[in-house]
């Protein structure tokens, strides 16, 4: 892992070697054009919030911008293709020291930056996510309720789900350093495919037949599954395809243009794998799979 400790860049120091870390609080009142969402067309934790804004129509209030797709030692960068036009910083852990100089903890999108006091006010995706799906829907375009008041304990209860047991777990399945790690996690992560394809041959989406927040927490890891997770990760226990209620339930929400706008393949396998020389050492980008979708 890579954090910041007191101002200081550590590219190889745990988290929970800091003495002590900082935390962010999310702005209490939605306010149009004084924030901006730095994100990772890669990243599929800050895709959560970036789903959020582009099917709620918030983007007129909220704009976007993404850190470049090969990442190094130094951490997220900003390049040509992918700038930073808000402070004009070359890094994230710039960007982190410019909000705090004796910052203390990860460098991570998705970032929430507040123009007018100059600093980051988030970095957590589900509190984001769940922040701009509640607080933000008054100014949305497009007000999608996805988190409707009734079903608002079960979609918080499934969405930590997922991200336990789907989310990270298939990063655990990737980054396992020994067969016994990769072996308790792929069956974890592939039993979790199992329950969520039982469920979906039952409604279309999680919570029944309207799209909710929850379906935006399980999506970012169904769309990099065939191209990157079941290569670069190794997660091809069974390929997505055999999932016949999840595969399709998948199809539906891409061929959603607002949906669909936010996904880049491309820039996608680019990230996964260069970045990842632990695993793909030489960097080198596959020229497939050819996607169906």
């Amino acid at each position: 892992m890579a954090v910041l400790d007191k101002g200081i860049w550590y590219p190889n120091k745990d988290v929970h070697e800091l003495t002590e870390e900082d935390s962010f609080h999310l702005p209490e009142i939605a306010e149009a054009d004084r924030y901006h969402l730095y994100m990772s067309y890669a990243c599929p934790f800050a895709h959560r919030p970036y789903l959020v804004i582009n099917l709620l129509g918030l983007d007129h209030v909220i704009a976007t911008s993404s850190v470049a797709a090969k990442r190094y030692e130094d951490g997220w960068l900003f390049d040509e293709e992918n700038a930073d036009e808000i402070n004009d910083t070359h890094s994230l852990v710039e960007l982190y020291q410019k909000a705090n100089s004796n910052y203390s903890g990860r460098v991570t999108v998705p970032v929430l930056w507040d123009k007018k006091e100059n600093t980051i006010v988030g970095d957590d995706s589900s509190s984001m996510a769940m922040d701009l799906a509640t607080n933000w829907l008054p100014l949305a375009k497009n007000p999608i309720e996805l988190v409707p008041d009734n079903l608002k304990g079960e979609i918080t209860s499934l969405s930590d789900w997922l991200h336990q047991h789907v989310n990270r777990k298939v990063y655990h399945v990737g980054f396992a350093t020994n067969q016994s790690s990769y072996d308790a996690a792929s069956e974890v992560l592939f039993e979790a495919l199992e329950q969520l394809n039982t469920r979906l041959g039952k409604s279309r989406y999680l919570h029944g037949e309207k799209i909710t927040l929850s379906d935006l927490f399980l999506l970012p890891t169904l769309v990099r599954f065939e191209a990157i997770y079941e290569v670069h990760f190794k997660a091809n226990k069974k390929q997505l395809k055999s999932f016949e209620h999840l595969y399709r339930y998948m199809l539906d929400q891409v061929a959603i243009p607002k949906i669909r706008e936010t996904i880049d393949l491309e820039y996608m396998k680019v990230h996964y794998y260069f970045s990842h020389k632990h695993i793909n050492p030489y960097g080198i980008v596959p020229s497939g799979p050819e996607m169906s979708w």
